[in-house]
């Protein structure tokens, strides 16, 4: 279901490489692999017309195309250690067809290791852009402890207050509420990644997500934390 008039693509990004879990994305997770639950994710979303995913692994993008989804052989300087987010979106944009490019489609950039992000979580996720006339969105979930009391080093090794000094020692109470990305959703249009050169946030809708549906996978402790989320549930 196209939103806006324009035409909805997920992309999913798999690389093979990872330093914490060997093969993460392909580590069986609650019977299958830890890449199905974000494909099927995106195929259980009412907004997403289009699912690719984007991997230099062999068994990955096999995986994708057993589960309906198209592939897009990533370039090598975009499956390193280093390489960005937005790397990976642009090295996507030059191989998909001319034509889906025209239509300046939005993109859903779903990250695999976000195994609780569901279908319902990405159109939820369209709902609020809806709600507050965005064409940007971003999962989000609410920090613990306030970044506004956060210091930095100088290059002599003194402490720097972050933000205003003043802030470090004002009540939390009075302090903004604050939020960090936890990686499940990003929603943009194609012109506005272009125009900015990188996965636009400022200005974008948050949808907010609860810690626990926000557990990013890069640890083995990570896997058992979930598959016990999942079992108790």
């Amino acid at each position: 279901m196209a939103f806006k008039g324009k035409v909805v693509i997920a992309l999913i990004p798999a690389r093979a490489g990872s330093k914490g879990v060997k093969q993460k994305n392909l580590r069986m997770l609650l019977g299958k692999p830890l890449l199905a639950h974000t494909i099927q994710a995106a195929h259980d979303a009412a907004r997403i017309d289009r699912v690719y995913v984007s991997s230099d692994d062999a068994d990955a993008l096999r995986l994708a195309r057993e589960m309906g989804a198209d592939v897009v052989q990533r370039a090598a300087s975009a499956a390193t250690d280093s390489a960005t987010a937005s790397e990976v979106v642009w090295d996507f944009v030059r191989q998909i067809p001319e034509e889906l490019t025209a239509e300046n489609p939005y993109l859903v950039f779903l990250q695999p290791t976000s195994p609780l992000r569901t279908g319902n979580h990405i159109d939820a996720a369209f709902t609020v852009m809806t709600s507050t006339d965005s064409n940007i969105c971003l999962s989000v979930t609410e920090l613990k402890k306030t970044p506004f009391k956060s210091f930095t080093l100088t290059a002599d090794g003194r402490l720097q207050s972050l933000f205003d000094e003043h802030l470090t020692n004002a009540n939390r109470q009075t302090l903004p509420v604050a939020f960090h990305p936890n990686g499940a959703i990003y929603i943009f249009p194609l012109a506005e990644f272009l125009a900015r050169t990188s996965i636009p946030s400022n200005g974008g809708a948050p949808y907010i997500m609860s810690e626990q549906e926000s557990i990013d996978i890069d640890t083995e402790e990570d896997f058992a934390m979930v598959e016990k989320l999942c079992r108790a549930n």
